[in-house]
């Protein structure tokens, strides 16, 4: 008998027991459904959280003010931006990090929104992946001179307008009792930032309106709030090369001194590279914990397999006696039992990759992510999901090839 017709047989016996076959498969299914599913979505959601803090400006270090204990002296101040700038070894620009909230008037459409204006410099689009889609980012001149100026997210020019190149549009901004027509200069995919800085998304879900984000000089954001320019967060972009860890330190240190406030811990300083590295960590652990979750499952139904296929050569005694009293050998047996257990667990191997396929992409879809799946990974899961057909198939496949015919043919 060759392979081919023990594949016949095989799929001719899991048919005749269709729902025993479906159930005996359902440890293998569940297994390497979770499997698939956690490593897809997983690598997606990953792959968006790393975009997020590449946007925000991986070659950036955010120095914080620890704002529960701080007094306004302790505050980062504009002069501290150009000192730091200038004296901090390594550093090559900086730039402020102030925001503030409004409520606005889009003049071309008189649509009310809520703004959310983050106060920067022009040295902050070196640290964000992704430039102006559309017009330019506003110059040193204009921060300088405080201009009614800023760059406008392209999520938000889509939501406000319907399109992404609004430059030369202006937005009437309102703040306590202020108010200032702000023209707008440039589109930049700058959302991300804005949302793990303080979120636009976070915020909206306390508004009535469409919130819109807004990146301005931060002097103008200042004037428009009627508050002091009193920073507690700063972006310090490294030179080349630069170690970001040392940097942060040296701005750190910096910010004591200037302050004299060495005692109190003040000032903390992240570097946005090591998100991406705790992030990896993070995922790496979660995807071993699903994968050993997923192995314990392919072994219950390795057993089930196993249980199944042992009732199956009970069941088939006397078919077994007839071969073996025709000539057919012990391996011949082995691997017709083999054959069935394997292809078995392949089946549901191949269930458990579609589910875990369409639940990724369905996981996703509700949280706006792409799911990553690598072939390689269904390759294994299916190599795997055979690789246990086939190790708890051996017991009972020997067991039916050592069967003596007469035994067997004696059989009820």
């Amino acid at each position: 008998m060759n392979i081919t017709e023990s594949l016949k047989i095989a799929i001719k016996c899991i048919k005749a027991n269709l729902m025993r076959s479906l159930l005996t498969m359902l440890g293998i299914i569940i297994g390497i459904t979770s499997v698939i599913l956690i490593v897809g979505a997983g690598t997606g959601v990953r792959d968006y959280i790393v975009s997020l803090i590449e946007d925000m400006g991986s070659n950036a270090v955010m120095v914080s003010v620890d704002t529960y204990q701080a007094t306004e002296e302790d505050y980062i101040s504009l002069e501290d931006i150009e000192n730091i700038k200038n004296k901090v070894a390594g550093v090559e620009r900086c730039s402020p990090m102030m925001m503030g909230f409004g409520s606005g008037t889009v003049d071309k459409t008189a649509t009310k929104v809520t703004v959310m204006m983050v106060g920067v410099n022009s040295d902050v689009q070196f640290a964000m992946t992704n430039n102006c889609e559309h017009g330019r980012f506003f110059n040193d001149e204009e921060y300088n001179a405080s201009a009614p100026i800023a760059v406008m997210g392209v999520e938000s020019a889509k939501t406000v307008y319907g399109y992404e190149d609004v430059t030369g549009e202006t937005v009437t901004v309102n703040s306590s009792g202020r108010s200032l027509k702000v023209k707008i200069c440039g589109v930049a995919n700058f959302e991300s930032l804005t949302n793990m800085i303080g979120g636009t998304s976070l915020f909206a879900s306390s508004s009535d309106t469409e919130v819109i984000a807004l990146f301005m000089p931060c002097t103008t954001l200042a004037s428009v709030t009627g508050t002091g320019v009193q920073l507690e967060n700063i972006f310090v972009i490294a030179e080349d090369g630069a170690d970001y860890d040392v940097i942060g330190n040296a701005t750190v240190n910096y910010l004591k001194s200037a302050h004299g406030n060495y005692e109190k811990g003040m000032y903390t300083a992240k570097n946005m590279a090591t998100y991406i590295e705790i992030v990896d960590i993070v995922m790496k652990v979660l995807t071993l914990f699903i994968a050993g979750v997923g192995t314990i499952s392919l072994i219950v139904g390795g057993i089930g397999v196993m249980n199944i296929m042992l009732v199956s050569v009970t069941e088939r005694t006397r078919e077994i006696g007839i071969r073996k009293s025709l000539g057919a050998k012990t391996g011949v047996i082995t691997m017709q039992f083999l054959t069935e257990s394997v292809i078995l667990c392949f089946i549901g191997g191949l269930i458990g990759v579609v589910l875990g396929v369409a639940g990724a992409y369905g996981v996703c879809a509700i949280a706006d992510f792409t799911p990553k799946i690598s072939p390689w990974v269904i390759f294994l899961a299916l190599l795997f999901s055979s690789g246990t057909g086939l190790f708890f198939g051996i017991y009972p496949a020997r067991k039916a090839a050592k069967l003596s015919p007469i035994d067997a043919l004696r059989s009820e």
